[in-house]
């Protein structure tokens, strides 16, 4: 028999599922204190360093359009809705060469047209992705 969409029921029964590890994550973390200063300091390093550097990159290939305040912001906040919402406080994400290709591409691809251009390209960066999203099939 065929299962039918149901929209977050899979983060329903995940979040259910984990529900004693997700408080026991939290609460750990609240109450590890100073001691948790030093590997928080070293993971937001090492996460922030290749954000930093990539959205360099992507500034010098999209002409300005995405810088690398644009990229660790955008990090940063994608990474707390996922750990908040996927129950993962200690959840690292960051950007990688593929997103940056991707990115590089589409710019050159959008910079020549008429329709889209340097202006509209993060609008129509943000709309392709949200489409495409749409258009996936559970």
């Amino acid at each position: 028999m065929e299962e039918t969409f149901v929209p977050f029921r899979g983060i329903k029964n995940d979040l259910k599922a984990r529900l004693l590890c997700y408080k026991q994550d939290w609460t750990s973390g609240f109450r590890a204190g100073i001691r948790i200063l030093a590997p928080t300091t070293y993971i937001f390093f090492a996460s922030a360093i290749p954000v930093i550097s990539f959205g360099e990159q992507l500034e010098r290939s999209t002409d300005g359009n995405l810088t690398a305040v644009q990229t660790l912001a955008s990090t940063a906040l994608c990474g707390i809705i996922h750990s908040v919402v996927g129950g993962q406080p200690l959840l690292i994400l960051g950007v990688a060469e593929p997103t940056v290709l991707m990115y590089t591409f589409m710019f050159n691809f959008a910079k020549d047209r008429k329709d889209v251009g340097h202006k509209l390209f993060l609008a129509w960066t943000g709309w392709y992705f949200f489409n495409s999203l749409h258009k996936l099939k559970y």
